[in-house]
């Protein structure tokens, strides 16, 4: 991944909505509300996961509406996580929000996975107590 575009990632906010409350995630930082969530669900990582812009090239609003209803459709399937709708938006907003699941459980070999299976540079991994940092997949 480019400079540029790992500088764009690093200067955005990640948020998903848990019961009407807001959580907003920003690499390197860690994150209370998130903690509290880990103790709620009995889980101790999140993933923040889109499945729009594959490779950061823009799609049509409906080709990314698309893939991220695979992407939910997929993550029904899987056991023992938890999931929340979110979105990611650069806080310069050069780039429109992009739709993202926050996934509490899963392992983070899996959420590799699932970040290369719908073509991502990145995602946002997050461990109890930890900061949240971007993983280059």
């Amino acid at each position: 991944m480019d400079k540029e575009l790992l500088s764009h990632y690093k200067n955005t906010d990640y948020w998903f909505t848990v019961d009407d409350k807001t959580i907003t995630l920003n690499i390197g930082r860690k994150n209370n509300d998130f903690d509290r969530l880990c103790e709620r669900f009995g889980c101790t990582t999140g993933a923040f996961i889109t499945a729009c812009n594959p490779q950061s090239q823009l799609l049509t609003d409906d080709e990314n509406k698309g893939r991220n209803k695979q992407l939910a459709t997929h993550l029904e399937k899987v056991s023992q996580v938890y999931c929340f709708s979110g979105a990611g938006q650069d806080r310069d907003q050069q780039w429109p929000p992009e739709a993202s699941f926050m996934i509490l459980g899963l392992s983070q070999e899996t959420a590799i996975d699932l970040a290369r299976e719908y073509q991502q540079n990145a995602l946002v991994w997050i461990e109890h107590q930890q900061a949240a940092v971007l993983i280059d997949v």
